[in-house]
């Protein structure tokens, strides 16, 4: 069953729910989706909403040319921002992309045309990036005096190691998507007519995986670096004992008996 919000053509962002999956689509094309408070805000509420329906998985994308190329620029400039503006601005920017890892769904950002600053911290807020192999990514933010944000000094180092992450935003070098995958940015390239089939079996791939132990997976994912063998080790066995107690545990062992592919309730 497919369920759409109650938007408009102006909406900054747009919400679909397709089956097990969600779809948040930023939906500023005129300004290739860049990026607004409001449209941070229609993130945020897109992802709530998913998690709320219980979709398995979420798929973030652009309308129009591109998926989205960082900050409004002429937006910034109509109006001087008191302090307090510029905070809470920053802080938009920062509780989505955190909202994004750690959201309990796996999500993919499907990238074709841009992924400019703030539009790829965006993308590597994601848990899959499937990238367009002519499009581009790239962190201009120290080449027009500015930072990046969105956690991409762990995020880009956690894909491509510290001394790459380092090299891309400090040169501000611009990476086409065959390169990027290559290199380990983003998951996968593929050329931008096969991106949307590309992203579809994904999204079906990981819908038909069982719920549960993928929010215990995401959960620990998120925790590396942070704390010790012993608490990751403890956390794998108490996520497994918990795995253990579900209906989707004996339909694993069900399935694997009988032959067939299971059917995950997430219960």
């Amino acid at each position: 069953m497919t369920t759409t919000t109650d938007t408009t053509p102006e909406s900054p962002t747009v919400y679909r729910r397709d089956g097990d999956v969600a779809l948040i689509r930023l939906n500023r094309p005129d300004s290739l989706n860049a990026v607004t408070s409001e449209l941070y805000a229609g993130i945020r509420d897109g992802l709530s909403r998913a998690e709320a329906e219980e979709a398995r998985v979420v798929i973030l994308e652009g309308a129009g040319r591109a998926f989205c190329a960082g900050a409004d620029m002429e937006h910034h400039g109509e109006t001087e921002r008191t302090g307090k503006e510029r905070r809470d601005y920053v802080w938009q920017a920062q509780d989505t992309c955190r909202a994004m890892q750690t959201h309990s769904q796996p999500i993919i950002a499907k990238v074709h045309g841009y992924a400019i600053g703030a539009g790829a911290e965006l993308a590597l807020s994601a848990d899959f990036v499937l990238m367009a192999d002519d499009a581009e990514i790239r962190f201009p933010e120290v080449g027009i005096g500015t930072f990046v944000g969105g956690g991409v000094t762990y995020t880009l180092a956690q894909r491509v190691g510290s001394a790459r992450a380092k090299e891309l935003v400090l040169s501000a070098a611009t990476l086409a998507g065959d390169d990027a995958a290559e290199e380990g940015v983003v998951t996968a390239a593929h050329p931008e007519s096969d991106l949307d089939s590309a992203t579809t079996d994904l999204a079906e791939d990981l819908a038909g995986n069982a719920p549960i132990p993928m929010k215990f997976a995401k959960a620990q994912f998120a925790r590396v670096g942070m704390a010790t063998r012993e608490d990751m080790l403890t956390a794998e066995a108490e996520a497994l004992q918990a795995c253990m107690t579900t209906d989707d545990w004996q339909e694993g062992v069900d399935a694997f008996t009988e032959d067939r592919e299971p059917e995950f309730e997430g219960t």
